[in-house]
């Protein structure tokens, strides 16, 4: 499989979106393994907060992925990551910026690889996703559909 970024298959609503701010909340974290639990659970308390508990598998997953990608890719283990979560009428939008400028690939892992299937698990599962340079780095965001009304 190629490497690409769904970025550019994003309808452009949602990749208009992903660049500008959203209502929200922003944390920071320490470039460091433990981070990825704390991005964890910082987003199952806010989806909480929000009533999104049917998002909160689905993002812990996702969120695990990218922020363990920054701090392997994108800091080397130095500077901070911004974690964001916000919501448009219709997504929920994640952002995970790292210092660094590498930009995420999607590729096929080989069957017996400990690892490479980070971002092919974001492309499965989210409903869009993409990254962009940042003022500090790299900006990696995916979205994944709020629930409808019950």
């Amino acid at each position: 499989m190629p490497a690409f970024s769904r970025d550019t298959l994003s309808p452009p609503s949602v990749a208009r979106a992903a660049r500008t701010p959203a209502p929200g909340h922003a944390v920071s974290f320490p470039a460091s393994p433990r981070s990825v639990a704390a991005a964890r659970r910082f987003a199952g308390r806010l989806l909480a907060e929000w009533g999104l508990h049917d998002l909160a598998d689905d993002t812990a997953l996702l969120l695990s992925e990218l922020v363990t990608n920054a701090v392997v890719h994108g800091c080397g283990g130095t500077g901070d990551i911004e974690l964001s979560l916000g919501r448009t009428p219709a997504h929920l939008l994640a952002r995970v910026t790292d210092p660094g400028g590498r930009a995420p690939l999607c590729r096929q892992a080989a069957e017996d690889s400990e690892n490479g299937r980070g971002m092919w698990l974001v492309e499965q599962l989210a409903d869009g996703w993409g990254h962009h340079p940042s003022g500090t780095g790299t900006t990696v965001w995916f979205t994944l559909p709020l629930p409808g009304p019950r």
